[in-house]
């Protein structure tokens, strides 16, 4: 059974993955998708396709969470995190640049057309829909072999 890690060790590993689980509710029903992102002090981004199921769900529903987690692959030496919010869906550029920032910046990829695709997506076009979760809730856990 694993034992709660505090919240510095909670922000070293949303620090350390770049990849986590979007949930939501859909119709009355959970709804999950993977999905890289990025955490600053305050806030959790990232992004799902846009018009795509999440994206719908979440013009919806706000209610979301975002689950974290690594581990080997037998369950006996993890970590996990869990981000209780509400996605804010970015519409306003300048936050849809740092989100894109951000996000690019933790997964190694050119920042060359960065302003551009703000551009496109502030627009309301281009391939995905971006969101922030405050990070006013959240909690973990580890297994006591870390």
């Amino acid at each position: 059974m694993g034992q709660p890690i505090s919240e510095q060790e909670i922000r070293k590993l949303m620090d350390d993955e770049k990849w986590g689980t979007l949930i939501t509710v859909d119709d009355g029903r959970p709804y999950a998708v993977e999905t890289s992102f990025a955490a600053d002090d305050n806030y959790l981004y990232t992004g799902t396709k846009r018009g795509g199921r999440m994206n719908r769900a979440l013009e919806k529903n706000q209610a979301a969470s975002f689950k974290i987690c690594d581990g080997d692959h037998r369950g006996h030496n993890y970590r996990a995190a869990i981000v209780e919010s509400r996605a804010e869906i970015l519409t306003d550029r300048e936050d849809i640049l740092y989100c894109l920032k951000i996000i690019f910046a933790k997964l190694g990829l050119s920042l060359d057309s960065i302003e551009q695709k703000a551009d496109t997506f502030a627009a309301g076009k281009g391939s995905l829909s971006l969101y922030r979760l405050p990070l006013e809730n959240i909690g973990g856990i580890a297994s006591g072999k870390r």
